[in-house]
């Protein structure tokens, strides 16, 4: 049957308006560039985007130079000669300046058009505003780096011999980190009637008097740390009124006006409280509490060995236990997604002092789906840790601000590595759980990490090929995504070289050992938890390198959460509550 010319119409129609809603949705701006006369047509959101809304144009594309960076003009044509030229794709991104001052990123992707004898004569593409991914993503790795610096608390904490050393090195790192004016460490009475305070802040006499010794009835957040076990974190004044009427009047004569209290604990037992106080009005952002909260685990094991003052092998230990101790912050509890049962582990390797970069990783994206992350970061020192904890911290922000499937986001985190210079190689696997009409679907990417195990229901193991270069080499290398059916009753083992490494054995012998095992605990109906252990337990007592774990089991969804897996725990997703 012909079509009518107003049947063509009418199909073009319907593929304009689908553009058109999909760029707004995008945010996206058109532009159409001919390299023959330099035209320059652009839409109205490009112009808005480079703030050139409302300025009369000479519609060539020296209009552009009208809003970018005087700074960031070269970089652009650089990018536009070389794609010209060879015929390629452009992709860059600058600055631009609007007419108020304001200073937004700008993300330009482009492609050449050729006749036909092969001269290039248009090029085409959009424009996006990214400045909002981009302040998310150095504030992401501003808060990963502030982390890995509790490596070097750490290490200051761990040759502090009395309260007043270990109270000093909190401050100095508390007002370099967070800005605060002012420490004061709590130990409780083992009893829990009262506490003694220890005080480094530009308090008065009087001040300094009130609190030097309290009851566990005094109105303050940090004695309520210290006796009770809650967390405080208070943004100003008002809020310290309402929440402790009775002691804002010590909060007024100190001059301070936000503040937090974390509780200190040693084992089970609460020893007192870390608080730290700031002169002006503060919200107290999540990644600023898990700094606190950190920072306060570092305390609370200084001040027990400071308690137990006793072995002389706590010394040369104590570097080692507390830099476990900020590794273990930062391998956080897994969710626990209905019918999804999660099982991570995590073993410190014997030797005293050394920092591994094994790490495990598990968290829901914004869209619902579970991520697991498994990774090493190559040495055994202070920068180990440090890398672990900005790249562990960096691709969860990627994730959240960015999303794509596991391949695009390894290949964002290795540009992040890169442009970031952090400085450091490291193998990362990963995967993500994904809910399709026909079931789950599990889809991963490999830089260069040992291969995960599938085990299905019968115990039969499938490694699970397919790596790419690891982080930290090439971040222009290319990244590929390998997906599977994980059907109910499937079990993926994700882990760390550690695990199957053996002095005077290679890999391969490990990994075959590792595959007969998880097959056999399979096949006997143990469950996850104690599957972890069983493997764990293969591992020699005093093991050469850190050893990490994540396991997953894909239960049924038409039957009840087995109860051997636990309560379901997922936390509230932002946009999906009420």
């Amino acid at each position: 049957m012909a079509t009518t010319r107003g049947e063509v119409a009418g199909d073009r129609d319907v593929l304009l308006a689908r553009l058109a809603v999909a760029t707004s949705a995008a945010g996206l701006g058109l532009w159409d560039w001919d390299l023959r006369t330099d035209e320059l047509v652009w839409d109205d959101r490009s112009r808005a985007i480079f703030g050139l809304s409302g300025v009369e144009l000479t519609g060539t594309v020296a209009d552009i130079d009208l809003a970018i960076h005087p700074d960031d003009r070269p970089v652009v044509q650089g990018a536009l000669d070389e794609a010209i030229v060879g015929g390629d794709l452009l992709d860059v991104e600058f600055r631009v300046v609007h007419p108020d001052g304001a200073v937004r990123w700008v993300a330009a992707l482009g492609r050449v058009l050729q006749d036909d004898t092969g001269a290039p004569v248009r090029m085409v593409g959009t424009n996006v505003d990214v400045t909002d991914g981009r302040e998310a993503a150095q504030q992401q790795f501003a808060d990963a780096t502030r982390m890995a610096g509790l490596v070097t608390v750490a290490e200051e904490l761990g040759g502090a011999e009395t309260v007043g050393a270990a109270l000093a090195v909190v401050t100095r790192h508390a007002a370099a980190t967070l800005g605060t004016t002012g420490v004061i460490l709590c130990v409780t009475d083992d009893d829990g009637s009262a506490v003694t305070t220890y005080v480094d802040a530009p308090l008065d006499a009087q001040t300094v008097d009130t609190v030097r010794r309290l009851p566990a009835d005094f109105p303050l957040p940090m004695v309520d740390s210290a006796v009770h076990g809650r967390a405080h974190f208070v943004p100003d004044l008002e809020t310290a009124a309402r929440l402790f009427p009775g002691g804002v009047g010590v909060w007024r004569r100190s001059g301070v006006r936000s503040g937090c209290s974390v509780p200190l604990r040693s084992a089970n037992r609460l020893i007192g409280s870390l608080a730290l106080g700031q002169r002006v009005d503060r919200y107290w952002r999540p990644a600023d509490r898990e700094f606190v909260s950190a920072l306060g685990a570092l305390t609370a094991q200084t001040l027990t060995r400071i308690a137990s003052a006793g072995a002389a092998a706590e010394a040369a230990s104590a570097v080692a236990r507390l830099a476990e101790t900020l590794q273990r912050s930062l391998l956080t509890a897994p969710p626990e997604p209905d019918h999804l049962h999660v099982v991570p582990r995590y073993v410190p390797a014997a030797a005293e002092a050394q920092v591994g970069g094994d790490w495990y990783d598990a968290f829901l994206g914004p869209d619902g789906a579970t991520h697991l992350v498994i990774g090493d970061v190559t040495g055994h020192d202070r920068e180990a840790a440090a890398a672990m904890g900005q790249l562990r911290n960096v691709l969860r922000g990627i994730v959240w601000a960015a999303g794509g499937t596991p391949a695009q986001v390894l290949t964002t985190l290795d540009r992040a590595v890169a442009g970031l210079d952090v400085g450091t190689l490291a193998t990362v696997l990963v995967a993500r759980v994904e809910q399709t009409g026909a079931g789950r679907l599990l889809r991963w990417s490999n830089a260069g990490h040992p291969a995960p195990l599938l085990v299905d229901p019968d115990g039969d193991v499938v490694l699970l090929e397919g790596r790419d270069l690891l982080l930290g080499v090439d971040h222009t290398a290319p990244r590929h995504d390998h997906e599977v059916p994980l059907p109910p009753g499937s079990t993926l083992l994700l882990h760390t070289d550690g695990l199957v490494e053996r002095r005077g054995s290679d890999l391969d012998a490990g990994t075959a050992r590792l595959v007969q095992v998880v097959g056999r605990l399979v096949r006997a109906g143990v469950g996850l938890d104690e599957l972890c252990d069983r493997v764990l337990a293969t591992v020699p007592r005093h093991p050469e390198d850190d050893v990490a774990l994540i396991a997953l089991r894909a239960h049924p969804e038409d039957l009840p959460r087995p109860w051997e897996a636990g309560p379901a725990v997922v936390p509230d997703l932002p946009g999906t509550a009420g």
